[in-house]
């Protein structure tokens, strides 16, 4: 929906590029505002901007979800059926549904997160209810994920994440050939996988500078609060409890808590260690500015050689090659372009067409410069 600039919130989504003089954008579409994007607005006398409506944006929540206190192994059933047909049914409404799908479910899990902060124990029925949705929708729109770092604040950070994570972990499980309820088990385990947080100190969570050592290892605490939250609950998969506690562990054994290491890691957590780094390096955090996917997948590649899962890491490369063609991207050196051939030996190395000389680029040729950020 079109509004004034001056009427525009903080935390609001730009549906359309935003011009000034130049054909590069002030403000990206997919961008989650905040005040230094409404000051560039206000700078360049920009009068409209295009917003998202999320009453008009998907299948809301409140009508797909069931009632939850519907209690029984009836109702496990259901949410069991449901797991095993979810990556089957094609989404409802065009790919554009997906965002207002998406916020919605970000504001759902925050009052779960909200609830267990409180004291709450996690209603596994109601996670499901609450997810699922968009973990089906997600994995039918792929190109989707690679914008999900757009759609997260620094303030909303660690909802936007365990969304976030549930969503790519259904698809990289999708891609490594799961089962269809297995892939659903991940992506909830995805969604699960900080629920410990909610046990940290708040101040913590919301600190805006770089933690201390001894703050770290209060934070470093969240896998195992969180397998504790989960480990009596009746229809909890083993996958799920691994998953959630074992998510920060390494293949060469440097993660924690247990420094547990290779064979003896469950499938599902090396899926979500991978969704996880992943995104939280291509996010806007707290203390730390977003950064590239294609930077973040260089970096795995090399700096962290030897510590994720390699079919994982190459289930990953696919997903970013397969549905890359096409974006429009912006260098670390501000050309801005569109990818036209992505090597398979080397997908972060892509070849870009400039928007401003028409000229190509093999970025295989130049170590100096990275995507620094894809535009859509």
């Amino acid at each position: 929906m079109k509004i004034k600039t001056s009427q525009a919130k903080v935390g609001q989504m730009m549906v359309q590029d935003v011009f000034s003089m130049t054909n590069q954008p002030i403000v990206n579409r997919n961008t989650i505002l905040n005040s230094e994007h409404l000051r560039v607005l206000t700078r360049f006398q920009i009068e409209e901007i295009d917003v998202l409506n999320e009453s008009g944006f998907g299948t809301t929540l409140s009508n797909r979800k069931k009632e939850t206190s519907i209690k029984g192994d009836s109702a496990k059933g259901e949410a069991a059926k449901s797991e095993e047909k979810a990556l089957n049914v094609k989404p409802e409404k065009e790919e554009a549904s997906f965002a207002g799908l998406y916020l919605q479910t970000v504001k759902r899990y925050k009052q779960l997160f909200t609830n267990w902060q409180s004291g709450s124990p996690v209603d596994m029925l109601e996670v499901r209810q609450s997810v699922l949705p968009v973990l089906e929708a997600g994995a039918n729109v792929p190109r989707e994920i690679l914008l999900l770092h757009h759609y997260a604040t620094s303030s909303d950070y660690i909802y936007h994440h365990a969304v976030s994570v549930g969503i790519l972990s259904t698809f990289l499980a999708k891609k490594l050939n799961f089962s269809s309820g297995d892939c659903i088990q991940i992506g909830i385990a995805g969604v699960l996988s900080d629920c410990g947080m909610s046990k940290v100190q708040p101040t913590l969570l919301k600190k805006s500078g770089s933690l201390t050592t001894l703050e770290f290892d209060e934070v470093k605490k969240h896998t195992i609060h969180g397998y504790n939250m989960l480990k009596k609950i009746p229809s909890i998969k083993e996958g799920v409890l691994l998953g959630v506690l074992q998510h920060h562990e390494r293949e060469d054994g440097s993660g924690y808590p247990l420094k547990v290491q290779g064979n003896k890691l469950h499938p599902f957590s090396k899926v979500l260690a991978i969704a996880d780094v992943y995104l939280a390096m291509t996010a806007e955090r707290p203390y730390r500015s977003k950064q590239s996917a294609f930077k973040v997948i260089e970096m795995m590649m090399k700096d962290q050689f030897g510590k994720f899962d390699h079919q994982v890491i190459s289930a990953l490369l696919s997903g970013l090659s397969t549905f890359s063609v096409g974006s429009r991207v912006r260098l670390t050196n501000y050309d801005v372009g569109e990818i036209v051939f992505i090597e398979e030996s080397q997908p972060t190395r892509p070849m870009i067409k400039l928007d401003s000389t028409g000229e190509f680029l093999a970025l295989k040729n130049r170590n100096d410069l990275f995507i620094e950020e894809l535009l859509s």
